[in-house]
């Protein structure tokens, strides 16, 4: 594990502690040999596949549901981390396949009340009340997901395909879908995996970095939970990862 990157406070169930008892880390790891298509090339290492709990004081907001090989850990993980009847809400950072597809088996087991999304091309069919929000790239909106649980969907710059990362003011953690995810290469390859961003090659990416730095230190973000890679935490490392994954950005692009 890259010394720079969060260590577990504590485990429940293989769910791992990102922030005291507010959020939690749930998913496990996979092997990157290869065929996994968001992986650069010539990097063979574990990565874990996060998606992450929040705790609230009238229920808890599971955001994104984890790859469907995960299925089984992550229905164990919220059955160890709610309580029984618990009020149950999920927030997708993006409609991609590793974002939403458990979310049918956590509705079989779980009474989800709400799901939050943005975009649309791929959302399974859900039976709770599907809450589409559209946010202008470059801004964000505080959201009332449930009763006592306010957190703010930022709308990235820096994407492909709709996509929110999102900042709980209570704990100042930001989970930030598939950006910052190079944190579990280690120093030896950390090169590589700040190095995936090709489809900006023939842009001006100066705005999209800045806007990068600008989310982290307008937010004083205490720590970056990725949907895939090492969280970071502290945030003094938020602020370093921001810096380091923009100059990658910049460079990529046209100066």
């Amino acid at each position: 594990m890259n010394p720079h990157t969060a260590q577990a406070a504590s485990a429940v169930n293989g769910a791992q502690s990102l922030i005291g008892d507010r959020i939690y880390r749930l998913g496990a790891d996979i092997s990157l040999d290869g065929q996994v298509s968001w992986c650069p090339p010539g990097v063979h290492t574990i990565q874990p596949v996060n998606c992450y709990l929040i705790k609230g004081s009238a229920g808890s907001v599971l955001v994104d549901t984890g790859i469907r090989l995960h299925e089984a850990e992550i229905i164990r993980q919220l059955e160890s981390l709610l309580e029984p009847g618990e009020r149950l809400a999920v927030v997708l950072t993006r409609t991609e396949m590793e974002c939403c597809l458990n979310l049918p088996a956590i509705e079989a087991r779980f009474e989800v009340e709400s799901v939050w999304y943005t975009g649309g091309i791929t959302v399974p069919r859900t039976s709770a009340t599907p809450r589409r929000i559209m946010v202008n790239p470059g801004d964000s909106l505080d959201v009332v997901v449930m009763d006592g649980l306010t957190l703010e969907f930022v709308s990235p710059l820096m994407r492909l395909l709709p996509t929110l990362w999102i900042f709980d003011p209570a704990s100042g953690a930001l989970l930030t879908s598939d950006a910052f995810t190079h944190g579990s290469y280690g120093s030896a390859q950390a090169a590589a995996g700040l190095q995936k961003f090709q489809w900006f090659a023939q842009a001006d990416t100066r705005g999209i970095a800045q806007d990068v730095e600008d989310v982290i230190k307008e937010r004083h973000v205490r720590a970056i939970g990725p949907g895939y890679g090492e969280p970071f935490l502290g945030e003094g490392q938020c602020a370093t990862e921001a810096t380091a994954l923009a100059e990658a950005i910049r460079k990529v692009g046209i100066q």
